[in-house]
């Protein structure tokens, strides 16, 4: 439903402000949202469990993401409309949902206690070299452009953070079962491709100088958070229920 008015508004015509306001205030609610979900899912099971340690650094990721929008969302409104430098501290936000994510699906796949099967280990080497190379090829420019070390390691953070999500997700994917146990978890990985080819095609725009917050693809980033804070509370009512 928050997603919704970010495409009808684009077929509409409406007022590129109004989208530009909108889009950057769904990107907020929506990982906050999502991040709160985690940790009530997590408020349920006892400390010693495992599975709250996953959903603690699950929320925590999707939550440093929504810090990152806020920052974003604050710096033209205190600086007399100027835009957001790059890089800037809402980059750092950004960033890490990465690795706070892939700490939370360590912490997941060692509580299952299964091997990474092999073909999920081959099919997440291919996912990751397939998007490491175009992401490369969309920051390319932007690394060759750098005007700082600070510019250089975040551009690179950003290329290669992706591939690693991606790889991530797909390993998982691989010991996942179709059980009801499972299901909440299969929502998440849903909502992490949302988040990464949002993040790919906002890439390629700005590459091609197209794109501008109101964007349909602004709908990926909060779609994919919507999956995550239903797979938290469908996690939540299974182990309230039990």
């Amino acid at each position: 439903m928050l997603c919704a008015p970010i495409v009808v508004f684009f077929i509409l015509d409406v007022d590129q402000q109004i989208r530009f306001n909108y889009s950057l205030i769904v990107q907020i609610v929506a990982p906050v949202a999502a991040a709160l979900c985690c940790y009530a899912a997590g408020n349920v099971l006892e400390k010693a469990d495992a599975m709250r340690r996953a959903l603690i650094f699950l929320g925590t990721g999707v939550l440093s993401w929504g810090i990152g929008a806020i920052l974003f969302a604050l710096y033209p409104l205190l600086n007399e409309g100027q835009e957001t430098p790059y890089p800037w501290y809402s980059d750092v936000g950004y960033l890490l949902l990465v690795p706070l994510i892939l700490v939370a699906f360590v912490i997941f796949k060692r509580n299952l206690h299964i091997q990474v099967p092999f073909f999920g280990k081959i099919g997440a080497t291919i996912f990751f070299l397939i998007a490491l190379g175009l992401a490369v090829q969309f920051n390319l420019s932007k690394l060759n452009d750098s005007d700082s070390l600070l510019s250089y390691i975040v551009t690179l953070s950003y290329t290669v953070g992706d591939p690693l999500l991606l790889g991530g997700t797909v390993i998982i994917a691989s010991i996942l079962s179709g059980g009801a146990a499972a299901r909440p978890w299969w929502l998440i990985l849903v909502g992490l491709i949302f988040y990464y080819l949002a993040d790919l095609v906002y890439t390629y725009l700005v590459l091609q100088g197209q794109y501008a917050t109101g964007n349909p693809i602004d709908i990926g980033w909060p779609l994919g958070f919507g999956f995550i804070a239903v797979a938290a509370l469908m996690i939540r009512s299974m182990f309230k229920e039990s």
